[in-house]
């Protein structure tokens, strides 16, 4: 029979083992290592890479710069306005819905007097 000592052991030496593993797949399922996995390259690689670029296009054709910045942001907000109004269209009929059976009762009331 183990005694209590080497079970203690025992113990501990399974914990250095899961934690081990555990920091495995922390760093083996972290969205950066995913990411890069997936693209076969670092993102934050090629952003360093690619903003200096993009910062000289910037600074020797502003005008350029100017309107494909208007563009991004003209689809951005096409694409944000839209579920906002479906939104705000949702809390508008539920407003109504919420209202309207109070009118009944009131006209209803108003009736009987």
């Amino acid at each position: 029979m183990a005694t209590s000592k080497e079970l203690e052991r025992k113990a501990e030496r399974v914990r250095e083992r899961l934690s081990d593993r555990l920091s495995d797949l922390r760093y083996h399922a972290s969205p950066a290592t995913v990411v890069t996995d997936l693209l076969g390259f670092n993102p934050r690689e090629l952003a360093d890479d690619l903003m200096p670029a993009l910062v000289k296009q910037a600074r020797t054709n502003p005008i350029a710069f100017g309107l494909i910045a208007a563009g991004v942001g003209w689809l951005v907000f096409s694409e944000v306005r839209e579920p906002i109004a479906k939104l705000t269209h949702r809390a508008a009929l539920k407003r109504r819905t919420r209202s309207a059976p109070s009118r009944k009762r009131r006209s209803a009331k108003s009736a009987k007097s």
